[in-house]
């Protein structure tokens, strides 16, 4: 065994230990969030856009709860495989609420339409014209009703822009648009395997659905329900976006088919002040190339936020007494990962990764026509005699090690379903190959240079004749997300000790556990309490 793998798995553990005892921001955790990540859902359509039936359904539930006694709003996007963003409505919970959808109906129109009332009456217009979920009252500032949703009067309260929120709603007529009508149409055609989008080309959509529809989902604890989103800039600085770590969730995959159940927990982002930057003044102030590494930050424009706290801007704490952060304030996830795989012997592994990739998808921008993938990924495959496949070798393997020439497997996409046989793996023995495989994730073209990059990885064993399904989250083998290389930027480059552009966090680790970081390249240390 590597004495590497034996000190990455060490510090894993030590994390995993550490975080029994509070939730601890730069490493995710199962505690209540601002910012619930579904990092994959599929979904299975007819070419004409409405749902799939019978036996060849497959469909991705969706829940969302609140862990507060409060009310809270929860801001939901869906992104295509691409990070374009497709569809976002609000939700609107009540306290310690729960709210499960379909997303085969939320895309075929039926989006969660949450009334006010405890008995799951919507509101009464012809009693009161201002008693609707989001509660809208433009004589305020601040809504004084405890028991309201909305405590926020939008900024733009005059004007009907994307960026002006007194249209937005979360009591949705049922359905919200046409299953099979043009827009439905046009969300499949921008989330099916045709890579096609609105952003995309000439900025239209082929016209034609094909394959199963898949994407990702954020939903985030929002101030007001808003027409905003995370890639606009006004959804941080007029502060659509909230702090409350109060929601929770979790994604479960069904198949009409009885096969390939699976369920698990969503991937739960915490919100800190600590990623805030430094108050200068009473306001901060950043150039457009330095921020705090983020689970946003690839979207929000630093020179864009200027922001009040406390007594330094008095009235502007009076009338935005939510407004006292910077930027998204999310912690980020990692870049590496563990994951484990077995096929054969009627067995199958199949991987889910969602990538962040800091634009490097850049036709989507520049008009092109949709055919970027995103860099080849660091990933070592080892069977359980250590015995590897390494791409963008040579990786660490005690015993023989080969690399396929020319890399031909990778994580193309922002998010994806790939199946384990489509990899170079290490050989069979006794009818199966069996081991894990170690990923990073790093991305050293973007246009960050790889220090905004992200990653999210799961994998699933399904064995229909064994009555198999199974799937968990892989083993985060970062230090730190937040500084997920523990100064080193780049694997291959370990003499890159900086990380420019990036205010880093340093976690508070209960016990007091510091240690230098490792990749599948370089050895690591760490000390325990």
């Amino acid at each position: 065994m590597k004495k590497t793998l034996v000190a990455c798995m060490a510090i894993a553990a030590l994390f995993a230990l550490a975080s029994g005892a509070g939730a601890i921001t730069c490493t995710v955790d199962q505690r209540p969030a601002a910012t619930l990540l579904v990092p994959y859902f599929e979904v299975a359509v007819n070419p004409d856009a409405t749902p799939a039936t019978g036996a060849a359904k497959f469909d991705t539930l969706v829940t969302i709860a609140n862990a507060s006694s409060a009310p809270m709003i929860a801001h939901v996007n869906v992104y295509n495989e691409r990070s374009v963003l497709v569809l976002d409505y609000n939700v609107a919970l009540t306290g310690f609420d729960v709210q499960a959808m379909s997303m085969a109906a939320v895309l075929t129109g039926n989006l969660p339409s949450t009334p006010i009332g405890t008995n799951h009456v919507g509101p009464d217009f012809s009693v009161d014209p201002d008693d609707d979920v989001c509660q809208r009252n433009l004589l305020a500032a601040v809504y004084p009703s405890a028991a309201g949703f909305l405590r926020i009067r939008p900024a733009l309260a005059d004007t009907a822009t994307p960026d002006d929120n007194t249209l937005a709603t979360s009591a949705y007529p049922v359905p919200a648009f046409q299953p099979g009508g043009p827009f439905a149409f046009q969300v499949l055609d921008s989330l099916d395997d045709t890579p096609d989008a609105l952003e995309c080309g000439d900025g239209t959509v082929d016209s034609v659905i094909s394959g199963p529809i898949r994407g990702y989902i954020t939903i985030d604890h929002a101030n007001y329900c808003n027409l905003s989103n995370p890639v606009f800039p006004a959804y941080y600085s007029r502060d659509a976006m909230g702090n409350e770590n109060n929601l929770w969730g979790e994604v479960i995959f069904v198949s009409g088919a009885g096969v390939g159940t699976f369920g698990g927990s969503t991937v739960n982002i915490e919100s800190d002040r600590a990623f805030s930057s430094t108050a200068l003044g009473g306001q901060v102030n950043q150039s457009d190339t330095v921020r705090t590494r983020t689970f946003y930050a690839r979207y929000w424009v630093p020179s864009l936020e200027l922001t009040c706290f406390g007594g330094n801007c008095a009235q502007f704490a009076l009338t935005n007494p939510w407004n006292q952060g910077f930027g998204d304030e999310r912690e980020p996830v990692g870049l590496r990962y563990a994951a484990r795989y077995f096929e054969g012997n009627g067995v199958t592994s199949k991987f889910r990764v969602w990538r962040g990739s800091s634009g490097s998808l850049s036709d989507l921008t520049a008009g092109g026509d949709c055919d970027d993938v995103l860099p080849t990924v660091q990933l070592n495959f080892f069977d359980e005699d250590e015995n590897g496949v390494s791409q963008i070798g040579p990786g660490p393997c005690p015993s023989p090690c080969t690399t396929p020439p020319p890399p031909s497997f990778n994580f193309p996409l922002e998010t994806q379903l790939r199946a384990v046989s489509g990899f170079t793996l290490p050989a069979a023995f006794g009818g199966a190959q069996v081991g894990w495989v170690g990923m990073e994730f790093y991305n050293p073209t973007g246009p960050n240079a790889g220090t905004l990059d992200q990653a999210w990885v799961e994998y699933q064993f399904q064995g229909p004749a064994a009555f198999l399904s199974a799937s968990a989250p892989a083993t985060q083998l970062d230090p730190s997300t937040c500084n997920p290389l523990a100064g080193n930027v780049s694997p291959t480059n370990p003499s890159n000790t900086n990380i420019p552009g990036i205010n880093v966090i340093i976690p508070t680790i209960p016990g007091g556990l510091t240690g230098e970081g490792c990749s599948l390249t370089l050895a690591c240390t760490g000390t325990g309490p």
